[in-house]
């Protein structure tokens, strides 16, 4: 499975309160999503490469895609399955460590 690839102009962001923290989440198609990273347009690689890791281990992904950014999403239903997944620095420089904790 791939991960789904959204303009950030079709889903609907929220913030949310999850084990003492505030974070962001969206909404699309009757799935809601926790923000995993953002990346900077020209790191686009490091965003499609994470979320297909994350895809890869059974998470399901999508990415909002804007001019100047790159978001990646890990759907709340499938969060758990993330903790094995590379994080987006260790992506970036090869290494393997934890994406999401909690």
């Amino acid at each position: 499975m791939y991960p789904l690839a959204l303009s950030h102009d079709l889903v609907q962001p929220f913030k949310f309160w999850y084990q003492n923290e505030l974070h962001e989440g969206m909404y699309s198609d009757r799935e809601i999503y926790r923000l995993c990273t953002t990346c900077k347009a020209e790191d686009r690689q490091k965003a499609f490469a994470l979320a297909l890791s994350l895809t890869e281990h059974g998470a399901q992904a999508c990415i909002t895609c804007k001019r100047t950014e790159y978001k990646v999403w890990v759907s709340l239903r499938t969060q758990h399955l993330a903790a094995s997944v590379p994080s987006p620095k260790a992506i970036a420089s090869g290494i393997h460590g934890i994406a999401l904790a909690g």
